[in-house]
């Protein structure tokens, strides 16, 4: 008798526990479809600092290079895990990566450094495929799709599982996240810079005669102050295009007030119904484990 009870606390606490978490996913999921919803798509050339959504093509930046580990195919963002099979069809974990490489995002007024670490992904291609070796020799071959294709990967051999997931070049991406530029400098104020440069030669009376005293007549007259004035101005503007910076690059990463960051190799919209169709199924899940847990409680 004492085991039927706990039998019932277990089921009690299993149901409390799905309602909880479905409460939870289905919470998540429709706040993400409403900040997709309620985010305009912005572009990069016109882009104001914050939390942005931006929609464009990812290529990788000029000398990176980036491809899928398992497949080798060239993409701008990859995921993948290897699984080994094991008794009763249960897969065992033996490996797994997420790339970290940055991407651009071009959108076709500018570009925008992608950095992906701590963003939740949706690929735009996945392949998975089996193997007899703990790691794969190359790509997949292409599978049937359809039923057929269903089958093929049902029955298909081998005791290692390896799937990747990856967002192609060239190919379109969705990213909404925190948007802000890194680097570039306002205008230098020249005549300020030339000014201390001259008060700091006045305080070496000898070197500056020394330097532009030609009639040393030790001072210097108008044209050999001018003279001065000019041979200043040219180094202070020497040394400002020697130290200038490099153009300030746009970058999108993730939020600090824990806003999501989201990446997907399909359309904003399409992503937004993906959120919308999860938190119906929350719900779903909400209401039969609280139905469930109702009907513990009361037919104790």
């Amino acid at each position: 008798m004492s085991g039927d009870r706990a039998y019932y606390w277990l089921f009690v606490v299993g149901f409390a526990a799905a309602a909880v978490y479905s409460f939870w996913f289905t919470f998540q999921s429709w706040r993400k479809n409403r900040v997709i919803e309620d985010t305009p798509t912005s572009r990069v050339r016109s882009a104001a600092q914050g939390y942005v959504e931006l929609s464009g093509r990812g290529i990788l930046p000029p000398g990176a290079k980036n491809q899928g580990p398992l497949t080798g195919i060239p993409c701008v963002w990859w995921r993948y895990r290897i699984e080994q099979r094991r008794r009763r069809d249960r897969n065992h974990l033996t490996v797994s990566d997420t790339s970290e490489v940055p991407f651009l995002l071009d959108d076709g007024t500018g570009q925008c450094l992608i950095d992906p670490r701590g963003a939740e992904v949706f690929p735009g291609v996945t392949n998975v495929w089996y193997g007899a070796e703990e790691w794969p020799r190359g790509p997949p071959t292409p599978e049937p799709t359809g039923l057929l294709g269903w089958v093929s990967r049902a029955f298909a051999t081998g005791n290692y599982r390896y799937i990747e997931h990856r967002l192609p070049l060239g190919h379109p991406v969705y990213a909404i996240g925190d948007f802000h530029s890194v680097g570039g400098a306002g205008a230098v104020d020249t005549e300020t810079a030339m000014t201390e440069l001259l008060r700091a030669w006045k305080k070496d009376q000898p070197t500056l005669l020394a330097r532009f005293d030609s009639n040393h007549d030790g001072t210097l007259s108008h044209a050999e102050w001018e003279r001065a004035r000019a041979t200043a101005r040219q180094q202070v503007i020497e040394t400002e295009v020697a130290e200038m910076p490099r153009p300030a690059v746009n970058v999108l990463a993730e939020p600090g007030d824990g806003r999501p960051f989201l990446l997907a190799g399909s359309e904003g919209e399409l992503l937004a119904q993906r959120f919308r169709v999860r938190a119906f199924a929350g719900v779903g899940g909400f209401v039969g484990a609280s139905a469930a847990l109702t009907w513990m409680l009361t037919h104790v």
